[in-house]
């Protein structure tokens, strides 16, 4: 009889012990789950942020590059004759220095905002073409008031173009990244485009 409540003791115990392990093992899986999803959401986080980063800096550079050239076409009327291809070969390739921020924006953005980017670098493409057509009447001996009014009057929309071209990169990256601006803030930002006045010498 005693041999059969030892029996029946130490199953009971078994048991206990079973069911203690289980509880433990379905505890300690419950806790790696939760160790495993606040690691991944971590990792997803400091990614995110990563990205984020990544496409501020690219957009950065591809205003500061337009801001550069666009600096410089505006002072065109100080480029003399022997200087303008010069001039011109150096502004192309200060141009072509902002491939390299789009490839990465083509990596960590929606497609929009590189091809926003590409949008304005053909913009600043062109407005150099017009500069340099514009110099060269200028300069030009026999070229009539007419022929010089016409191409300033062309060359300060393409300057034109390139602000709005800058704008729209700004718009994409800001709506991708859901970067909110007041209104006031805007305003007191805004660079505002040459006017003809301005633009003619």
């Amino acid at each position: 009889m005693a041999l059969i409540g030892i029996l029946i003791n130490n199953r009971t115990n078994r048991a206990a012990v079973d069911a203690a392990d289980e509880r433990n093992r379905v505890t300690l899986d419950a806790a790696r789950h939760t160790t495993e999803l606040a690691l991944a959401a971590t990792q997803r986080h400091e990614h995110e942020q990563w990205r984020r980063e990544s496409v501020l800096a690219a957009v950065s550079a591809v205003l500061a590059i337009s801001g550069t050239v666009r600096q410089q076409l505006l002072h065109c009327e100080r480029w003399h004759a022997d200087e303008v291809d010069h001039i011109a070969e150096e502004i192309r390739r200060t141009i072509t220095r902002s491939q390299d921020s789009i490839s990465s924006l083509r990596v960590v953005s929606h497609r929009k905002i590189p091809n926003r980017c590409e949008d304005l670098m053909r913009t600043l493409t062109a407005a150099l073409n017009i500069t340099v057509q514009r110099r060269g009447i200028e300069l030009d001996g026999e070229a009539t008031v007419e022929e010089i009014t016409d191409i300033q009057a062309l060359w300060a929309r393409a300057i034109e173009n390139t602000v709005e071209e800058e704008r729209t990169v700004v718009t994409a990256a800001r709506a991708e990244l859901d970067i909110k601006i007041t209104q006031e803030l805007q305003r007191s930002t805004a660079q505002p485009a040459p006017s003809h006045a301005t633009a003619v010498t």
